[in-house]
């Protein structure tokens, strides 16, 4: 039990154990995740749904999404993919959650295809436009981003527009480095039996970064989930893009499309296919 809460306690270097997959594909979890996708009121997984409404409005007015080919990199259930293709789109949908990609495949969505993969590895489609929404680009290391905006430009055509969202800085404003200890925490989140939850949040203020870091005692196993996110500046995420060879616009508010102002706790870029700067 020591070692165990030594563990618990010790913060890790930035992005250590860095693992998608361990919050994303316990089946629990992914069903807890999709119940909390479709609620439509509730920002814990994405956004409300008339938030998601908005969104997809403004962005059809920016991009035109008729006629295009669209793959959505981490679509979960296909909340913002119906949306696209109900305005023109053709979409692809890859997401690694298998539940939330058989729920998008039971909508029958015409002119769609949802693929269960990591989008990280995958295969990302030859397409004119690519979305990554709800703040995914936060929960990974530098390395990983620039990674995956090569595949991503990449995969796009002459002209194609990389659309993102992501935490500012101001987001993380209010959060400390604190302890809890709960059974059953999250409301039963975690695990369909009894279970303890033990979640030390950690705090990096130089790298404006925040690590959720839980471990899962249930009477048959114990697990660890690291869920990191690290808020940038517009200009921070900018400059990654533009690195990567994308030519970026100013920033968005995420609501409506408006010029992004400074307190703003999200915001969005859409980044269009241009001379890669990079020697990586």
């Amino acid at each position: 039990m020591h070692k165990i809460l030594t563990e618990l306690t010790r913060k890790p270097d930035l992005f250590e154990c860095f693992d998608t997959a361990a919050l994303w594909t316990d089946p629990h979890v992914a069903s807890e995740m999709l119940r909390l996708h479709l609620d439509g009121t509730s920002a814990l997984a994405s956004r409300p749904f008339s938030n998601i409404d908005a969104i997809v409005e403004w962005l059809d007015r920016a991009v035109r999404f008729d006629g295009r080919q669209l793959v959505d990199l981490g679509c979960g259930p296909g909340l913002y993919s119906e949306r696209f293709q109900a305005r023109g789109a053709s979409v692809t949908g890859i997401d690694i959650s298998a539940s939330s990609i058989d729920y998008a495949r039971g909508r029958d969505i015409p002119n769609s295809e949802f693929l269960v993969g990591n989008y990280h590895g995958v295969e990302i489609p030859d397409c004119d436009v690519v979305t990554l929404i709800y703040g995914d680009i936060c929960a990974m290391p530098e390395l990983s981003r620039a990674a995956l905006f090569r595949r991503i430009r990449a995969s796009l055509g002459d002209g194609g527009v990389f659309i993102l969202d992501c935490f500012a800085p101001s987001a993380m404003a209010d959060r400390q480095d604190v302890l809890v200890i709960e059974q059953n925490l999250d409301a039963g989140f975690w695990a369909p039996g009894p279970y303890f939850g033990l979640k030390q949040t950690f705090v990096y203020r130089d790298d404006t970064t925040v690590l959720d870091k839980y471990l899962i005692v249930e009477e048959s196993r114990t697990r660890w989930v690291h869920n990191w996110l690290q808020h940038m500046t517009p200009e921070q995420l900018s400059i990654e893009l533009e690195q990567q060879g994308f030519s970026v616009g100013q920033a968005k508010t995420v609501l409506t499309g408006e010029p992004w102002t400074e307190g703003e706790d999200t915001f969005c870029i859409l980044a269009r296919k241009g001379e890669c700067q990079s020697a990586n």
